[in-house]
């Protein structure tokens, strides 16, 4: 999954006007903290979306996922129930989506 800090999505077209201007960029909002934020929903469900049709349409299913910048296991539980929400559970071989 994508692990780009506020000021490189802010450097992209048009990201200054959504991307919120931190001193430390490297310790915010980026990685797992974003997957769990109604900010990046959006966002995070394009990440999801990519990701299950690499799996299912294009037959990659040795795809997996990894979440990045996971600093507590909170955290990780926060982005793993969005997951479920979107169809992806926890399996042998990464996660299931349906």
């Amino acid at each position: 999954m994508s692990d780009f800090k506020t000021n490189e999505y802010a450097n992209l077209i048009g990201g200054a006007q959504f991307e919120p201007k931190e001193e430390n960029p490297m310790l915010g909002f980026r990685g797992a903290s974003r997957y769990y934020n109604p900010r990046y929903r959006e966002g995070f469900g394009l990440e999801c979306q990519a990701i299950k049709r690499v799996r299912e349409k294009m037959g990659f299913d040795n795809v997996l996922v990894m979440i990045p910048f996971c600093r507590t296991t909170d955290e990780a539980d926060k982005v793993l129930k969005v997951m479920a929400k979107r169809g992806f559970t926890v399996a042998k071989r990464g996660f299931n989506s349906t």
